[in-house]
């Protein structure tokens, strides 16, 4: 009797133990799940279109209650909808038979409703819509070429080659995944490079929806009409893991990285794929939909995303834009907690990358604010406008009330081990980047100015040679003249290492996200580079 309990016992180890593991392989972040099955289409708001659109079954114009399929462009008023997912075929995902291997060579033909401006394929000329309105000419989901009625009948047998943007796509042909005996979901396990694989270089869009503006939704369905859907990712509360993993499986082809958002956003990216070790280091582009977008200003990607977002524009940027090297600064926070008797009882260390600016004081206390106000219930509106008043009162708050008075006596500053006196001050800029709270451009501004103590700095500035340039703001009032041109940072210095000790607790920034940090020691040294993407395309 004790045998067979023994055995029994054992036994349901076993399997909980095979269950647990296996529980365990089918939950890890780095595996990608996939939809399965026949796709369907993936309707969104017509209002996203910004032009007058014609349902694809009943052929009748849309008011703005119709919908689209975000990845094939079909339409279709409310009422058409279940007719539409059953006559017209999406965007394939992948091929799953080696068999079919052909398929996705062939074109998806969508009927109507093409982009302002387009030009048939086949004449070469424009096709307007110069009788009454409806649905005319033919356009191609996966290459974007399109073509007049009358002369259709010369393209709509031909293979598709994935048109202008096929070095930044992955073609259906080219995902592997499959279903492990008792995995509840289909999963990513390998992507084949293309038959132009010299010329690769696939994109990978991210898109942050809690970024200042609210255009990610846009972009995201732009993205997904000329790219491959799954390549499009929307980010959530569980960040880029699964987005990276692509760039991963699509070595050794180095991929671009398109982040939709703000400057919190581009280091969010940036740390995962330094977290991640992905190889080769993917190009990172931005397009700026935060409220400070100081990173995109300097790597000539604007102030602001476009009211009106066009995606075969914007690709065509990111085709000829050149890679540039940003450097990385690990800054390392050491507290110490003393003892009754000045006996240390506790070490605590953070490690926080910084790839724009770090500040401690009154730009911080602003910026701390405004994150408060934003993450609160009753903030219901997002928007640049929104985001930009908000600073506004908080920084005229701190002219009246200034809470980071005399800053320099509860701060020490050393550069390259050398202590610098500090003069009366609010606030203290350590900068990688020269653009610091939404395009003040310190370094420039300060040019002809003499640094503080007598010390000599370099005339050039660079964001890749393993240098930071140190600043001092007065007060809040000093912030707001530097914004209108009125006045002049306090030089501090250059330096490869700086140290800072805080003896009080202050607020503090590291690209644009705050934290009250009490007293520590803060050491800040170079940690390699990121490759990004510079803007050489006229705004």
């Amino acid at each position: 009797m004790f045998e067979f309990s023994f055995h029994l016992f054992l036994a349901v180890i076993l399997v909980l133990g095979s269950v647990w593991c296996a529980g365990r392989y089918f939950l890890r972040e780095d595996v990608v799940y996939i939809p399965d099955g026949k796709r369907r289409h993936a309707w969104k708001s017509v209002k996203f279109q910004n032009r007058p659109c014609f349902c694809s079954i009943c052929e009748m114009m849309m008011s703005s209650n119709g919908v689209f399929c975000e990845n094939c462009g079909v339409c279709s008023d409310n009422g058409c909808v279940r007719k539409a997912d059953v006559e017209f075929r999406c965007k394939e995902l992948r091929i799953r038979s080696r068999a079919d291997d052909g398929k996705e060579s062939r074109h998806l033909w969508i009927k109507g409703n093409l982009p302002l401006g387009s030009e048939c394929c086949v004449c070469a000329e424009d096709i307007d819509q110069l009788s009454e309105p409806g649905l005319y000419g033919q356009r191609c989901a996966w290459c974007q070429r399109a073509a007049h009625d009358k002369c259709f009948s010369e393209v709509s047998k031909t293979l598709c080659d994935f048109g202008e943007f096929k070095s930044m796509i992955f073609p259906p042909k080219c995902i592997l995944a499959s279903r492990s005996k008792g995995a509840p979901k289909v999963h990513l396990t390998g992507i084949i490079p293309p038959e132009w694989k010299d010329q690769w270089k696939p994109l990978i869009v991210v898109a942050n929806s809690k970024s200042g503006s609210s255009g990610s939704l846009e972009v995201v369905a732009s993205m997904r009409g000329i790219l491959h859907p799954l390549q499009v990712f929307e980010l959530e509360s569980h960040g880029p893991q699964e987005a990276l993993q692509w760039a991963i499986y699509a070595a050794p082809a180095t991929c671009r990285i398109l982040v939709a958002g703000g400057d919190g956003t581009v280091g969010w990216v940036l740390n995962t794929l330094l977290q991640m070790k992905v190889e080769p280091l993917p190009e990172v582009a931005i397009l700026p939909l935060g409220t400070g977008n100081d990173l995109s200003r300097v790597l000539g990607w604007g102030a602001e995303g476009p009211d009106t977002f066009n995606a075969i524009e914007y690709l065509r940027k990111i085709e000829k834009a050149e890679p540039v090297q940003l450097d990385r600064w690990l800054m390392e926070i050491s507290v110490v907690h003393q003892s009754r008797f000045h006996v240390p009882r506790f070490h605590y260390r953070r490690s926080v990358f910084v790839y724009n600016y770090f500040s401690i004081g009154v730009d911080a206390l602003v910026t701390l604010n405004f994150h408060k106000a934003r993450d609160s219930s009753y903030y219901l509106f997002s928007s640049r406008f929104i985001n930009k008043a908000l600073y506004l009162c908080y920084g005229t708050h701190q002219v009246v009330q200034q809470d980071c008075v005399e800053l320099e006596k509860k701060v020490e500053l050393y550069l390259d081990d050398v202590k610098i006196e500090l003069p009366e001050l609010q606030s203290i800029v350590v900068l990688n980047i020269d653009s610091w709270g939404a395009g003040v451009k310190l370094w420039e501004m300060s040019k002809d100015s003499p640094t503080h103590g007598g010390s000599s700095m370099r005339e050039v500035h660079s964001i890749s040679d393993g240098i930071v340039e140190v600043f001092g703001v007065v007060s809040s009032f000093h912030i707001a003249q530097l914004q209108v041109g009125l006045s002049r940072p306090v030089r501090l210095g250059q330096a490869r290492r700086v140290r800072i000790r805080l003896h009080g607790t202050l607020p503090v920034q590291a690209d644009g996200e705050p934290w009250m940090q009490a007293p520590c020691d803060i050491n800040i040294g170079h940690c390699g580079q990121a490759t990004m993407l510079r803007n050489v395309v006229s705004q």
